[in-house]
């Protein structure tokens, strides 16, 4: 889910913008700066990252090699 998440949100948000601006430029610049923060804020929660639930991209680097 979280993946097709993070796939949908650019075609979402560039398909908001233009309607945005369609409307009016003010409108335009608010789904740009509203937008934006909101889709950081989704990108952060879904990025998966070192959660209880999820799990490392890669293992953890090995550093007391002899």
């Amino acid at each position: 889910m979280n993946r097709n998440l993070r796939n949908a949100i650019p075609a979402v948000y560039a398909a908001l913008i233009l309607l945005g601006f369609l409307i009016s430029t003010t409108a335009g610049i608010a789904v740009v700066i509203v937008g934006g923060v909101l889709i950081s804020v989704i990108y952060n929660a879904t990025r998966g990252g070192r959660a209880a639930d999820a799990t490392p991209r890669r293992t953890r680097r090995q550093r007391n090699r002899r």
